[in-house]
């Protein structure tokens, strides 16, 4: 509460205007605390006089001739400030300072409904505002401590979801590897249609659990700031042609047609965080193909520069059902529908767009959404990005025709029994031969014995982790101290997978695993890996 002027007016008897100037001066000489005194008539407040004003006009003898027996009213301060009770002391010091009025130098009377209540000295004004402001900085402080409290709270609680949820997905991840490796292999593996289709189901299904776990991770590590960026240098071209690519099978069946364009002036090759935008890319797309069943679904990229600052522009349009403007507030809101039905009747979680709006802030750049003129919406996105230099032509030596693959013998790491399963049915149908072995241990003391094409290894072991496998072979002579080591994990966060490459792993395959893929990611590693070495004799 700010201190008001009656909280400190020192309530001085007053004396009338006809009282001598040398009896006043006596009452003054009576009590040393007096700085001044009141001067009334018929209990109106006619003024103040104070003691150094007194003293001076009855200083020598001159002036005790001249003013002890005139009426005080002779020496009143002049334009003397009173204000009302109730005025915040704060206020008067600050008209006081912006008008130079006498209120700092010679105090104020405080009036009460329009009579005299009390006085107060200039010191007492500055010591009220002082201790004010004191307590105001000590409020400030105690409210930005407790504000920075909350605000650590809040870190720590985002942090401890991202970090739950992270568990929470290795732990669903990993049985999702028996869903849809398994459902794969019947899929490819069986001569019964019926069987195949219920397989494509459990996929499909299994697809959509996938993709929403993904964007549950991937919300918790916005609210947790856990996102970490990589830019880059990448040419815009391909940049929409892939999109275009991909999403152009997905609109088949449908009555859509797809656009992909850059502006004629655009710059060719900018430098960002590709796969951030590419994400946010995809969220809008799939929000427009959700909500258009006929039409157009337009993208359209630019490179605007205001002020020296280059930014990349992306405008997804469709010609959809629109957005009313009263759902526009909370649509970037996560777990947010357009709609109460909108979940109903074409599915989604309801994440896409606030993790579209998330990733965009993390980039320095802001989201908006405006109505499409000929029926539909507009999600317009602004990022800053940086000119990159031109794609530099390199000459190396001609390489070696790698040889055909031979496939061989691959060591198999997982304390998951179904994992194992899909993994070893999965490279054994391609051609290799495998063997599987539960623990660290088991791994390192067989590979130090026999020679293996490749070692597939998940990262959480019981006892020692999987990267002790690759230490351990590295470091040791032996038959695989140079053989491919891939990861298995189901932490796909940027952090591991940052981790796994300082361990030394040649690659990293995310959980869920699927057979095609995995297949496909051990034949590239076999394949580089086989080049390396005929480059490598080939120089040597």
């Amino acid at each position: 509460m700010p201190v008001r002027v009656e909280d400190i007016a020192v309530q001085v008897r007053p004396v009338p205007p006809n009282a001598k100037a040398g009896s006043v001066f006596g009452l003054f000489q009576a009590d040393a605390a007096l700085f001044a005194l009141p001067v009334n008539s018929e209990e109106a407040a006619l003024g103040f006089v104070t003691r150094a004003r007194l003293s001076e006009a009855l200083a020598g003898p001159e002036g005790r001739e001249l003013y002890a027996s005139r009426p005080i009213a002779h020496l009143l301060t002049p334009a003397p400030v009173m204000v009302e009770a109730g005025t915040p002391v704060a206020l008067v010091a600050k008209l006081a300072a912006e008008a130079a009025n006498s209120a700092l130098t010679d105090g104020i009377i405080v009036l009460q409904d329009g009579r005299y209540f009390g006085l107060i000295s200039p010191s007492a004004i500055l010591t009220a505002v002082a201790q004010e402001n004191t307590a105001r900085a000590r409020a400030m402080q105690a409210s930005n401590q407790r504000l920075e409290e909350a605000r650590n709270r809040a870190l720590d609680m985002a942090r401890d979801k991202s970090r739950f949820l992270a568990f929470l997905g290795h732990e669903i991840r990993t049985p999702l590897t028996g869903i849809l490796g398994v459902a794969d292999l019947v899929q490819d593996s069986s001569s019964l249609a019926q069987a195949r289709n219920l397989a494509r189901t459990i996929s499909e299904s299994g697809d959509h659990l996938d993709r929403l776990l993904a964007d549950l991770l991937d919300l918790s590590r916005l609210e947790a700031g856990k996102i970490t960026l990589n830019a880059e240098a990448f040419d815009l071209n391909d940049f929409a042609r892939d999109a275009r690519d991909l999403w152009q099978s997905r609109i088949i069946g449908k009555r859509l047609d797809l656009k992909v364009k850059i502006d004629a002036n655009a710059v060719a090759r900018i430098e960002a965080d590709a796969m951030r935008i590419r994400q946010i890319l995809f969220n809008l797309l799939s929000n427009a193909l959700k909500f258009t069943d006929r039409g157009l679904i337009s993208v359209q990229l630019s490179t605007p520069e205001n002020a020296g600052q280059l930014s990349l522009r992306l405008e997804v349009s469709d010609t959809g059902c629109g957005i009313s403007d009263d759902d526009k507030a909370r649509l970037f809101e996560a777990f947010e529908q357009a709609r109460a039905s909108t979940a109903q009747t074409h599915g989604g979680s309801g994440l896409g767009l606030a993790i579209a709006k998330g990733l965009t802030r993390r980039l320095g750049g802001n989201i908006s959404l405006t109505d499409n003129p000929v029926g539909g919406s507009i999600f317009t996105v602004t990022i800053p990005v940086r000119k990159a230099g031109p794609r530099l032509a390199t000459q190396s030596p001609p390489r070696a025709k790698p040889a055909a693959l031979k496939l061989g013998n691959i060591l198999v790491v997982e304390d998951h029994a179904v994992s194992a399963l899909v993994i070893t049915r999965s490279l054994d149908a391609a051609g290799w031969t495998v063997e599987a072995v539960e623990t660290a241990e088991a791994a390192i003391k067989l590979a130090q014995e026999k020679p293996f094409q490749a070692i597939l290894t998940d990262v959480h072991l019981p006892g020692a982790a999987g990267d002790t496998i690759v230490r351990t072979l590295r470091r040791t002579a032996g038959p695989n101290q140079f053989s491919p080591i891939l990861a298995v994990t189901a932490d796909v966060s940027s952090e591991r997978k940052a981790q796994c490459k300082q361990a030394g792993f040649d690659a990293v395959l995310e959980k869920p695993i699927r057979p095609r893929v995995l297949v496909a990611a051990l034949a590239d590693v076999l394949i580089a890996d086989a080049s390396r070495w005929q480059s490598g004799r080939a120089t040597g």
